[in-house]
């Protein structure tokens, strides 16, 4: 099984930008309520996380639903909510393909049951051509002990506070403005993950969207983020520590673009080693450089 599957592609030299995006929102597009005691046993599965990993938390995230590529560059995204408990319990449950042929008997859908959570990621490009990955700590919830980009999750709680799943009304978030918590989580992320100061990146593009099939069919969007900094003043600012998710990798590896882009078959050793997304990334990022060499440089 190919450890991810690619469901959406730039089609613009300047990557998907917040005007190409459209935001439809709907409760319609949460996951289903699993029946009986399926439901139960994911809170009873997140009850197990949180005694293996107290660092845990339950936030709210968005939840691809669907989208739609109209092939003259804008994307439209049908998006929910989820929590990151209902992610434990679902996409990352033993389970997992019980529920999926489940949602496809029931719904027609086999992520339907699934909590989907979108998940947004970065292949952040340093000014002398390298590209930045992270290795998943202990402390990490999904992809541990694997070379990772800088990643994570849009949150709701950036438009409606920090309130329960339950609480948030879908249909009544600003469309505009879950495009921009999008495009500004992903420099969160990078700054939390890495220590590269704000202002030494450039504003993200997106290079595509995929599912992860060894998370239950998890979305991300992976972004082009270039960096301002070499990959030497990158490593001294991520051996700063000073960064506030410095506990969610052990070390950091800047590999020239070259290498990067050739890993799986000439790094095979390292490629085996890398997360879902993390190949996703790199696969996106040829594929770019392949439809749009000049603006690639």
């Amino acid at each position: 099984m190919d450890p991810f599957t690619v469901i959406y592609t730039t089609r613009s030299p300047s990557l998907t930008l917040p005007e190409n995006i459209h935001v439809n929102l709907s409760p319609s597009f949460n996951r289903q309520t699993l029946p009986g005691d399926q439901e139960r046993d994911i809170d009873k599965h997140w009850q197990d996380r949180l005694v293996q990993l107290p660092s845990l938390f339950n936030g709210t995230k968005f939840r691809l639903d669907s989208l739609e590529d109209n092939k003259s560059g804008d994307l439209n995204l049908n998006l929910g909510v989820t929590c990151y408990k209902d992610f434990q319990g679902t996409n990352l449950s033993q389970d997992v393909l019980l529920m999926q042929s489940q949602g496809l008997c029931d719904h027609d859908n086999s992520q339907a049951y699934l909590s989907d959570a979108l998940g947004v990621g970065a292949f952040v490009l340093t000014a002398d051509d390298h590209m930045v990955l992270l290795f998943r700590s202990q402390n990490c919830g999904e992809d541990v002990n694997l070379w990772d980009r800088p990643g994570g999750h849009a949150e709701p709680k950036a438009l409606v506070g920090n309130i329960p799943m339950e609480d948030i009304k879908v249909e009544n978030m600003d469309p505009e403005k879950v495009i921009k918590e999008l495009f500004s989580s992903i420099i969160e992320e990078v700054v939390s993950e890495v220590n590269i100061p704000a202002e030494s990146l450039q504003p993200p593009g997106i290079l595509g969207i995929h599912r992860s099939n060894l998370n239950g069919g998890k979305p991300n969007v992976e972004f082009l983020v270039r960096c301002k900094l070499t990959s030497e003043e990158v490593e001294r600012e991520y051996a700063k520590g000073s960064h506030s998710e410095a506990y969610e990798s052990e070390r950091i590896l800047l590999l020239p673009m070259g290498e990067a882009l050739s890993s799986e078959a000439t790094k095979p050793e390292l490629w085996a080693k890398m997360a879902a997304g993390a190949k996703a990334t790199v696969t996106l990022y040829k594929m770019y450089r392949h439809r749009f060499p000049e603006a690639a440089q």
